[in-house]
């Protein structure tokens, strides 16, 4: 799996160092929703973000990007250290078989 990071998630996270995260600030972060949705279906990549217009897009286009919206709020680095790692192999796990996942602090739904 490979994923590509949505400008509203911090590039300075561990979590996201690693070869299968592509940052789209890296790419071109003024890139329009629509520019990002076909960049990440083009390439493969399941789209991280804290955007709600990439989950309302995932409802209503056909079912060829995989997203993963984080309903989080604002929180600092050590704590969204905190919620990936008790979180992050299961959202992951899940984002196989499925399309959307919505992950808040509460729970993490599955669509």
């Amino acid at each position: 799996m490979k994923f590509l990071i949505d400008v509203n998630l911090p590039k300075l996270f561990s979590y996201f160092n690693y070869p299968e995260f592509t940052h789209l600030v890296d790419i071109n972060p003024k890139m329009s929703d629509t520019e990002v949705w076909n960049f990440a279906k083009e390439n493969t990549l399941i789209i991280l973000t804290k955007d709600s217009d990439f989950y309302y897009k995932s409802l209503s286009e056909e079912k060829t990007v995989k997203v993963i919206y984080f309903r989080l709020g604002n929180q600092k680095l050590s704590e969204l250290h905190t919620y990936f790692s008790n979180n992050w192999d299961l959202i992951k796990t899940q984002i196989e078989s499925h399309w959307l996942i919505i992950a808040s602090h509460s729970e993490i739904e599955i669509i």
